[in-house]
């Protein structure tokens, strides 16, 4: 059996449900989320280190000049970013990673890491992703309106993906159900490549 450790990306439109699906399965697998940094502000609800490593602009960009990100954009107004020891300390002890990102993200982890599995999270259609997100309530009305529009180019990713989960309302259960079965078939493939960033 192939016991080298897998890196997850996960990534969908906003208001998928990507944080409640990874902090399930990590209660359940003890995988690591790579977390990244941001210089934005945090949201009432989101604890620095577990979301996001909440840091100002001004530290930010200093870790952009260190070489210390794998990968990094500005995203809404602010700096977000991935530090590679986030990817790399966990594969090097020998653990399984999920990275949560957004399509640009996902674009550029295509290019930065070999052997990562593409995980697209979708709900169950347009209308539900489109009411998931007004029922936040935690972006302005303009906020919002981005998001929408930027939903098309979201969907438009969906094809390149090595799987497509869908994140039903009230199933979350069964998402994960759904993503451990993919890591147990990958785990099992003869000739998986190693998971790795590359330079």
């Amino acid at each position: 059996m192939n016991a080298r450790p897998l890196v997850i990306v996960l990534h969908g439109p906003s208001g998928v449900g990507k944080d409640a699906v990874i902090d399930r399965l990590r209660e359940r697998t003890g995988i690591h989320r790579a977390t990244s940094t941001t210089s934005r502000q945090p949201r009432p609800n989101e604890v620095n280190g577990n979301h996001y490593h909440f840091v100002s602009e001004v530290e930010f960009e200093a870790k952009i000049r260190a070489g210390e990100f794998a990968e990094w954009a500005r995203v809404y107004d602010d700096y977000k970013g991935l530090e590679r020891r986030e990817v790399e300390q966990p594969l090097h002890e020998g653990r399984d990673v999920i990275i949560r990102t957004d399509v640009q993200g996902a674009r550029t982890w295509r290019e930065r890491l070999s052997g990562a599995i593409f995980i697209f999270l979708m709900a169950e259609d347009r209308e539900a992703l489109r009411t998931r997100l007004a029922s936040r309530g935690s972006e302005d009305a303009a906020a919002l309106a981005r998001r929408i529009a930027e939903l098309e180019e979201e969907l438009a990713d969906i094809h390149n993906n090595d799987y497509v989960v869908y994140n039903r309302h009230g199933q979350l259960e069964e998402t994960v159900d759904e993503i451990e079965r993919i890591i147990k078939r990958e785990k099992r493939r003869s000739r998986r490549p190693e998971a790795r960033l590359l330079a």
